[in-house]
């Protein structure tokens, strides 16, 4: 149907610029038509900005292809650029609740109305801040291929913006910017309760992620050439990463060049290590006939893949179990001890820069929040020392 635009008609309500191109192959002129637009202005406005860009040279043919297609495509690339198998096992993840909501249209069907109002849409759900930020960041990755391959003129992601997450008063009165970590009696009632549960094991690497700020990914991976007795030092060089079968488990690089490194540790921790290693050398006498010792990993698998490195996700486990039989708080996690190794070691009068270098860390905040909340606490004390000195003398 004819409308009061030029170039632009209509159809089922929705309303179409056509245009000319040529053809790269032939010389020969193409027809092609841009939309559907909401209203004929619309359609028009558009077109005009098509034929600037043909006659600026900067036009782009985009290729009629879904969401979903495209999505499968940049992954393959994605790979492709040697990232960790977790990072994509995430990406892919994300990629699964966009094409719920984008799959089966086109790239260019997607407008940056849509996308704000998608963002938008996840805070009205009460989608974590984390989980928007991921789908965005996704988003955005797609995109930008897009635009680089062709697919799309212009990546509808650009201009987008993460709603804010405002806190209430009351919210911003109870807050502390402190990650959850246990206090030094805490810590004590959780080892005494792993020693008594009945995996000496189990205990060895809670011990040993509270001793050393190691992160779990990383004392699953050690073999027993990481550790020098002589020198008490343990060399982090790997992370273990477990999706699936653990015959099929991957050792990566740590998390950053940073957290490659040397750690510094105590007699007590040395000794933990041999106990650990006497253990391993009777569990692997008692099922040699089915013990894989090929990669010699310190801390193993105690089921059908003995020898193997034991799963993350099994200590987690266990760990929560001993949680729950001590009473402490439910949402402390192994990662909670890298924060309590933080917090010991800065009670015990180490600097920031020693204890951030023993972790792995250049600049970390959450370490020196920590760091400035136990020190805050001993400067507190040293200065009510003074009341103690002079009560009595005026």
């Amino acid at each position: 149907m004819a409308t009061k635009y030029r170039n632009v008609r209509e159809k089922d309500g929705k309303y179409y610029f056509r245009y000319s191109v040529k053809n790269a192959e032939t010389g020969k002129r193409k027809q092609k038509e841009a939309g559907p637009y909401a209203t004929e202005k619309e359609a028009y406005n558009e077109g005009i900005k098509i034929k600037a860009r043909i006659l600026n040279g900067i036009y782009i043919e985009e290729k009629k292809i879904t969401f979903s297609d495209f999505a499968k495509q940049w992954i393959e690339l994605y790979k492709a650029t040697d990232v960790k198998e977790n990072t994509v096992y995430l990406r892919e993840s994300v990629i699964k609740s966009t094409e719920k909501k984008f799959g089966g249209l086109y790239m260019t069907e997607i407008t940056a109305a849509q996308y704000q109002q998608e963002l938008n849409k996840m805070k009205e759900d009460k989608k974590s801040k984390n989980t928007i930020s991921n789908f965005h960041a996704v988003m955005k990755m797609i995109f930008q291929k897009a635009l680089e391959l062709e697919v799309v003129s212009k990546d509808i992601t650009q201009f987008a913006k993460v709603p804010s997450f405002k806190k209430t008063v009351e919210e911003l009165e109870s807050f502390e910017e402190l990650p959850e970590f246990l206090e030094k009696e805490q810590l004590a009632l959780l080892l005494k309760t792993a020693r008594e549960y009945g995996s000496p094991q189990g205990f060895r690497i809670l011990f040993i992620l509270a001793y050393t700020g190691m992160r779990l990914g990383e004392l699953c991976s050690l073999k027993l050439n990481d550790i020098d007795k002589f020198k008490k030092r343990i060399t982090v060089t790997k992370t273990l990463y477990v999706k699936g079968s653990l015959k099929k488990h991957v050792l990566h690089t740590p998390k950053n060049k940073s957290s490659i490194r040397k750690i510094d540790v105590s007699q007590r921790v040395i000794s933990v290590f041999n106990e650990q290693m006497a253990w391993r050398n009777e569990f692997k006498m008692e099922y040699r006939k089915w013990f894989d010792d090929r990669s010699e990993y310190i801390f193993i698998d105690e089921g059908s893949c003995s020898g193997l490195p034991i799963r993350p996700s099994e200590v987690r486990k266990y760990m929560s179990e001993v949680i729950s039989l001590a009473k402490l708080p439910p949402s402390i996690t192994p990662h909670s001890l890298r924060h309590t190794y933080t917090s010991l070691m800065a009670e015990s009068g180490v600097e920031i820069t020693e204890i951030q270098s023993m972790l792995g860390h250049k600049n970390d905040t959450t370490t020196k929040n920590i760091y400035l909340h136990v020190t805050e606490s001993k400067k507190r004390a040293a200065v009510d020392k003074l009341d103690a000195l002079m009560d009595g003398l005026f």
